[in-house]
């Protein structure tokens, strides 16, 4: 209540300052409401946001498990960009429906969830794979196309191991710009954006500590340097896309043999309802 005092100053001064301070449980909600508009208008406005959520310990933990479990299973095999992960070891599956993810990737595309894809990205302490500027829309076969990845970080991620890098607002006329095929075996994926260099002084870098997590949007041009700081940085994938988009298994066809690699993916519902008649391989709602 405002005393007489209080109440006077403010009649006469036209401002008065409460002796009332909210609890720490109030004043917890006004920030994560805050947090929450900063990261929906970011996400917006530049086509990425930077979660200010970093999973438990535990969790971090799990990750890192299932990656050494991963790497030492397959350590005659390329393992700097790995597609179609959950598929290949269902032990990634469970990471892509931890409730602190999905709380905020249906802020972005609504309740109706479908998880489609994963991959490893794990470069190198030495001589890690730059992966080139890129949309990835292009290599996608979404009907209509509306898909947000989050890029969730195992390793530190700074700005000396190859972090990824972003050009803000490149996402907003939803066009896919056009891309170049590569011939390198030095880039983990064949095809880049043709006009990058006129642009690339924009760029901004997405650094992460382990367990915290970045989204971005599906037009947004991106892409990481080489790693050669002798730390190595590992980093997983999920893809989400709303339950009213269609993926087009038969469509997918034509882009696999550009891009070279399968695009034959489980579709998981993770939230909501199916809207779009999809090839659902598993139920999670029920």
């Amino acid at each position: 209540m405002l005393s007489d005092n209080q109440i006077k100053t403010y009649k006469t001064e036209g401002l008065t300052k409460s002796s009332t301070c909210l609890s720490e449980d109030k004043i917890k909600e006004l920030n994560n409401a805050l947090e929450k508009y900063l990261e929906e208008k970011t996400y917006k406005t530049e086509g990425l946001t930077k979660s200010s959520t970093c999973l438990s310990e535990d969790k971090i933990k799990e990750l890192n498990n299932a990656l050494e479990k991963y790497l030492e299973e397959h350590k005659d095999e390329n393992t700097e960009f790995v597609s179609g992960l959950y598929e290949r070891d269902n032990d990634f599956l469970k990471f892509a429906m931890y409730p602190e993810i999905i709380s905020e990737v249906k802020q972005l595309v609504g309740e109706d969830i479908i998880l489609w894809g994963s991959s490893l990205f794990c470069k190198k302490e030495k001589n890690g794979k730059e992966t080139p500027w890129h949309q990835d829309g292009e290599y996608w076969p979404i009907k209509p196309l509306e898909s947000v990845t989050v890029w969730l970080s195992i390793d530190e991620v700074t700005e000396e191991n190859g972090p990824l890098q972003y050009i803000p607002g490149s996402h907003l006329d939803k066009k896919l710009a056009e891309h170049n095929t590569l011939n390198s075996t030095n880039v983990t994926l064949n095809q880049t954006l043709k006009n990058i260099d006129e642009i690339k002084d924009q760029a901004k870098s997405v650094i992460l500590k382990p367990g915290m997590f970045s989204m971005h949007d599906v037009y947004l041009f991106h892409g990481s340097r080489a790693n050669n700081s002798g730390k190595r940085r590992a980093g997983l994938t999920y893809r989400y896309m709303p339950a009213t988009s269609f993926y087009d298994h038969v469509g997918a066809k034509i882009i696999e043999d550009k891009i070279g690699y399968s695009l034959q993916r489980q579709l998981h519902l993770i939230s909501g309802v199916d809207k779009s008649s999809n090839k659902i391989y598993q139920d999670h709602t029920k």
